[in-house]
């Protein structure tokens, strides 16, 4: 074999099997979920004096069995909420700030010393268990400093100077991108991705707006594991009153524990984790190379790609994918438009009878391209030595 078809057979396995180990990953775990309403049996207009965490079926074999609910403070109202984005309908909870009107309980904050872990008093192994997040979809009828969730003083949203806010680790990170409208639904998600190296980062309608490039990991130096979980106020429920509605709130883990007999609770997915995103309404739409999200696959999509080649969507030094990324053609969501991408394009493509994407297309990439494009001439038999056999 030459040395160059040796160095494209090469760069051909690489780029297989790095797309098939991506397809193999677990997505994270959902591990409490406060559906606002519909689990209690909440009625349009009565009082809340408590909301159910819903039982999620099984973790890693457990059945889910031990509820985390949240007791209400000065009663919030059971409200039927207006229509979502995503078609969401039904129970959520409005809190109304001149009432002081919160929801409070037990904190997730570093999984492994919650309430959660077996080693305090919880059903799950979650010994070493540092990555988390949560997500919700919220309504605020103004824009005045309030306080949405606050887990302890290391995770939390807020709004701040208008601007949706997120709280990590005792400093908050704002959404410089725009301000916060009110009687707008929102979609909010803030998670700790991949340990201290990865941060924190907040997507607002499966669009990351900030994100923490520090190295100060929340679990090494907290030392507040006592602070509850809020919503609606701040953590000692006298400021920051929140005025809205809240709804469908999921709050998740991942990686594997450093226990004798692990367990997993996989990795952070995007396109999965994010329930914007995750939406046929809202979000990614089921469709191979679909770079402009209409359900649809044409030519337009290949002339996306093409504008979008190698753009990198950074989030205060952050390379993150997300919606917007997705859009200038990062169909595999790591936050750049690369060669990645234009393996699962060209497949695409081929499928669809319209001409494939050659180097003079990609205009000013650097000399590699043209043999990163021959790369693709033999990934159809790079993926047939990869395809499983059956029996």
């Amino acid at each position: 074999m030459n040395i160059r078809r040796r160095i494209l057979t090469t760069l051909v396995v690489i780029a297989a099997s790095t797309l098939f180990a991506a397809v193999a990953e677990a997505n994270g775990t959902l591990i409490r979920w406060y559906k606002m309403g519909e689990q209690e049996g909440g009625t349009n207009n009565s009082p809340v004096s408590s909301t159910s965490d819903s039982p999620v079926g099984t973790i890693n074999g457990i059945p889910d069995v031990q509820a985390i609910d949240l007791s209400a403070t000065n009663s919030p109202t059971y409200r039927t909420i207006p229509t979502r984005p995503d078609g969401g309908t039904g129970i959520g909870i409005e809190f109304n700030a001149a009432a002081q009107q919160r929801l409070q309980g037990d904190s997730l904050n570093w999984p492994q010393k919650s309430t959660l872990d077996e080693n305090h008093g919880g059903l799950y192994d979650l010994l070493g268990i540092d990555d988390r997040g949560f997500q919700l979809w919220v309504r605020p009828t103004s824009t005045a400093d309030q306080s949405i969730v606050r887990d302890t003083t290391q995770h939390g949203v807020r709004i701040v100077g208008g601007r949706f806010s997120m709280s990590y680790a005792g400093t908050d990170y704002p959404d410089l991108t725009e301000t916060v409208s009110p009687n707008t639904w929102y979609h909010i998600e803030v998670m700790h991705p991949a340990g201290k190296a990865g941060g924190s980062q907040m997507y607002v309608n499966g669009v990351a707006v900030a994100a923490s490039s520090t190295l100060t990991d929340y679990s090494g130096s907290d030392a507040t594991q006592a602070l509850p979980l809020t919503i609606g106020s701040n953590l000692t429920g006298d400021g920051e009153f929140f005025s809205g509605i809240v709804d469908d709130m999921r709050m998740f883990v991942m990686g594997t524990s450093t226990s004798s007999t692990p367990d997993s609770y996989g990795t952070f997915n995007f396109a999965v984790d994010n329930a914007f995103a995750a939406s046929p309404i809202s979000g990614i739409k089921n469709v191979a190379g679909d770079v402009t999200n209409n359900g649809v696959f044409d030519v337009n999509d290949k002339n996306a790609f093409i504008a979008g080649w190698l753009h990198k969507h950074v989030v205060n030094g952050v390379q993150i994918g997300d919606m917007a990324s997705r859009a200038q053609g990062d169909l595999n969501l790591d936050g750049i438009t690369n060669i990645q991408d234009l393996l699962l394009m060209q497949n695409a493509l081929t499928g669809a009878g319209i001409g494939s994407i050659t180097s003079a297309e990609l205009n000013g990439v650097p000399e590699p391209a043209t043999a990163l494009l021959a790369v693709l001439a033999l990934l159809p038999v790079a993926i047939g030595r990869f395809r499983p056999r059956r029996a």
